[in-house]
C-alpha cells in the first residue's frame, strides 16, 4: 500500500494505491458512495481507478482553506 500527501494549486491531495485485486464499484456496495459523499460535501473532488487484477488507486481533492 502507498499512501501519499502533497498540496498542489490550492488543494489538498491525498493519493492511497494498492497492489490488490481491484474491481472496486460503488453499485455493489464497496462504500466508495459514501465516501464520494463526504468528499464533495468537503467542496473535493475523488477519483478510483479499479481494474480487476491491477489493485486499486483513489485520489481525493479537498480545498484548502486559510485558517
Amino acid at each position: 500500500m502507498r499512501v501519499a500527501v502533497d498540496e498542489r494549486d490550492g488543494h489538498l491531495q491525498l493519493s492511497i494505491e494498492d497492489d490488490g485485486i481491484g474491481g472496486a464499484d460503488p453499485a455493489r456496495g464497496s462504500g466508495l458512495v459514501g465516501l464520494r459523499d463526504r468528499v464533495e460535501a468537503l467542496g473535493g473532488t475523488i477519483e478510483v481507478t479499479s481494474v480487476t487484477g491491477d489493485g486499486t488507486l483513489v485520489v481525493a481533492r479537498l480545498p484548502v482553506r486559510p485558517a
